[in-house]
């Protein structure tokens, strides 16, 4: 499925857009698709911004401490990867991969067609030597590893690195969720593992400019490799 070629005016836009994009950074970048939820709706950009680099850097870690994982360690559980050609392409979201947690075993589909689109945007965008349709296949089972790693207790000390708090009595805290901290935490993993010079918060950042210049019936849409758990 090809997008459909914008007007010129629109093809500036996105051009200074990509331009902008390329020149923020992660942090920013970060902040931004933390912004765009509906809960951190008018919260403090420095707080957005701490958010954000502590998820940065932890997935940056956890890519770190997978990669020295010692020889002969337990192996985690076999995950089947399934490739489908279509229904990565939503109206308001660019689906990469998601995870599928199931009982009778766990699984990350690709979707080719969503795959192909991020990397016409990289292309459009300059960064198609960072890119590659290869690059961004590895970058999106990366991802989706992380999730995995997230759902199966990385979570809990991702949440204790953010400290949330959304409630104190007395010498007790209860901590709440930073929605989207996952998927920055994942985007970090991915860039890692995959020895990617940009990151792919860069690229998710284009992909929703592109949706917004074409009007997708919303002003800023958050396309994302999700972790897509499903039950």
């Amino acid at each position: 499925m090809s997008a459909p070629t914008p007007p010129r005016t629109a093809r500036s836009a996105l051009a200074e857009e990509y331009a902008r994009i390329g020149a923020a950074s992660d942090e920013e970048l970060a902040a931004d698709l933390l912004a765009l939820t509906a809960t951190h709706g008018g919260r403090d950009r420095d707080l957005l911004l701490s958010w954000a680099a502590t998820a940065l850097r932890f997935g940056e870690r956890m890519a770190d401490e997978d990669a020295a994982t010692p020889p002969g360690a337990p192996a985690p559980p076999a995950v089947r990867v399934e490739e489908r050609a279509a229904g990565g392409l939503r109206p308001d979201e660019v689906l990469l991969a998601e995870y599928l947690h199931r009982a009778s075993g766990d699984r990350v589909v690709v979707y080719t067609d969503a795959l192909d689109y991020a990397h016409r945007v990289a292309r459009d965008a300059g960064w198609g030597r960072d890119h590659t349709r290869a690059a961004l296949h590895e970058t999106a089972l990366a991802h989706e590893h992380a999730h995995r790693m997230l759902h199966a207790g990385r979570g809990r000390a991702l949440l204790r690195e953010l400290d949330h708090v959304l409630l104190r009595l007395g010498p007790l805290r209860l901590r709440g969720h930073v929605v989207g901290a996952d998927e920055i935490a994942a985007h970090a993993y991915a860039r890692r593992r995959a020895g990617l010079r940009r990151s792919p918060i860069a690229l998710t950042a284009a992909i929703a400019a592109t949706l917004a210049h074409r009007g997708a019936g919303h002003d800023r849409p958050a396309p994302r490799t999700s972790s897509g758990e499903r039950p």
